[in-house]
C-alpha cells in the first residue's frame, strides 16, 4: 500500500518542479525488522518522495556498518539529508516523519535543494559565532500540528552552522530517550547544557536565546 497518496503526489511533484535546484539525498538508516517496528515503512516513505522527483536520491543503510558509525546512529529509523550544500548531516529524523511530520522533511528537502533558510539576517549572523557543540533535540508526535515548526527551526539552526545539530525525535518509537527526557506534551525541545526544555512551538528568538546560552556554557 503506497504512503503517499495520488493527489498529495501530484500536488508535490508541482511543488518540487519549481521549489527544487540541486539533488538531495535521504539516508536511511534501518535495523532488523524485530528490533524495528517503523523502518521498512520509513525506507518506502523516503522512496516514494523519490518517485516524485529525479533530483531526490535514497540510499539505504544499516546499523552497524560504516556510514552508521561515521554518523553516530545507534538506533532505527533515522533519515539524514543531504546535497552539495550541505553536507555535515547534521539535520536528522529520528522516526519516521509522517503525519504533521511530513510536512516537515518536504520543508526540509526543498531547503537542502535551494539553499533558502528563512531565518532572520541577525538570527544567522548570531549563529555563525557559535564555536562549540549544541544539539537540539525536538521531540514530536505525528499527531502534533505544532511540532513541524520547532522541528525546522531546529534543522535550520544546524544548517547556518555545522557545530549545531537538529534533532527531530518521534516520541514513541523513541520512547526511552522521551521518558529521560520527561516528555509531557510536544513539541517538547532540549538543548545541551540547559535544563529546561523549550515547550511549545516558539518563535525563532527564544530558540536563539537558549542556542546561545548552551553554546555559551561549553567556553
Amino acid at each position: 500500500m503506497q504512503l503517499i497518496n495520488d493527489e498529495y503526489r501530484v500536488k508535490l511533484r508541482e511543488q518540487f518542479s519549481t521549489s527544487m535546484e540541486d539533488d538531495v539525498i535521504l539516508k536511511v538508516f534501518k535495523d532488523d525488522d524485530e528490533k524495528c517496528q517503523y523502518c521498512n515503512d520509513t525506507e518506502q516513505l523516503m522512496k516514494e518522495l523519490a518517485e516524485i522527483s529525479d533530483k531526490i536520491k535514497v540510499e539505504v543503510h544499516r546499523i552497524g556498518d560504516e556510514e552508521s558509525k561515521q554518523y553516530h546512529i545507534e538506533k532505527a529509523p533515522v533519515v539524514l539529508l543531504f546535497s552539495k550544500r550541505f553536507q555535515n548531516g547534521n539535520a536528522r529524523y529520528f522516526g519516521i516523519p509522517s503525519g504533521y511530520e511530513f510536512r516537515s522533511i518536504v520543508e526540509d528537502i526543498e531547503t537542502f535543494s535551494n539553499g533558502k533558510i528563512d531565518l532572520k539576517e541577525s538570527t544567522v549572523e548570531k549563529l555563525k559565532t557559535i564555536e562549540k557543540p549544541v544539539n537540539i533535540r525536538v521531540f514530536i508526535t505525528p499527531t502534533c500540528p505544532y511540532c513541524p515548526a520547532a522541528v525546522r527551526i531546529a534543522h535550520k539552526f544546524a544548517l547556518v552552522n555545522k557545530n549545531i545539530t537538529g534533532d527531530m525525535v518521534e516520541s514513541y518509537e523513541f520512547e526511552e530517550e522521551a521518558e529521560q527526557a520527561a516528555v509531557s506534551s510536544v513539541p517538547h525541545t532540549t538543548i545541551s547544557n540547559i535544563d529546561e526544555p523549550i515547550i511549545g512551538a516558539q518563535p525563532e528568538e527564544v530558540f536563539l536565546d537558549q542556542v546561545l546560552f548552551s553554546a555559551a556554557q561549553n567556553q
